[in-house]
């Protein structure tokens, strides 16, 4: 679909200070433009709010420590917390801590295209994207956990910037990281002498 018109929604985009103008919306491979060819896809938003999406960058929604919370939250598992398939979802489970494909479809039904993952262990790397897998709709970034991190230390201690440029980098593509997270860097590690 490389030409698409949204109209008749009314649109929200206080970049461009457009504050609930009913008009039209032209897409061309994937880009708002000023316009498309008449043979256009055309979307009724009638009675619809159209807008940017959102995104969401500190949002715990993959790998180990969710798959513990959702371990520890039994009442996710109810009945009442159950979503049945249809035709176009799959179905899932949880209030507080919602299966994959739920994830994905709160996230979508609130306006969001896009959710960070901000604390990705390393080695927990290839769950946490095993889990993007699984979440439908929206894109997921994670960002590689460092804060801690034992040659993270060293190479900070020793002034080896470069070593540990290269040792961030190697991690980011490793881990398919999107952005470096510090958390308390070195309170673990920090040790007063008495």
């Amino acid at each position: 679909m490389s030409n698409l018109i949204i109209k008749n929604g009314l649109v929200y985009d206080p970049l461009n200070d457009i504050d609930g103008e009913k008009k039209e919306i032209y897409i061309k491979d994937g880009v708002i433009v000023d316009k498309v060819n008449s043979d256009a896809k055309v979307i009724n938003a009638s009675g619809m709010i159209v807008m940017p999406g959102g995104v969401d960058l500190h949002s715990h929604i993959a790998g180990a420590k969710v798959n513990a919370g959702r371990s520890l939250r039994p009442e996710d598992k109810h009945f009442e917390a159950t979503m049945k398939r249809t035709k176009l979802t799959r179905s899932g489970t949880g209030f507080s801590v919602p299966s994959t494909w739920i994830t994905g479809y709160k996230y979508a039904q609130l306006g969001f295209t896009t959710v960070a993952e901000p604390a990705m262990p390393l080695l927990e790397a290839r769950h946490t994207h095993e889990e993007f897998l699984e979440t439908p709709i929206i894109d997921k970034l994670a960002f590689p956990l460092f804060g801690n991190n034992w040659f993270v230390m060293e190479y900070v201690k020793n002034g080896e910037i470069e070593k540990l440029a290269a040792y961030v980098n190697w991690i980011l593509k490793a881990t398919k990281g999107y952005a470096i997270k510090l958390v308390n860097p070195g309170g673990v590690e920090n040790k007063e002498e008495r």
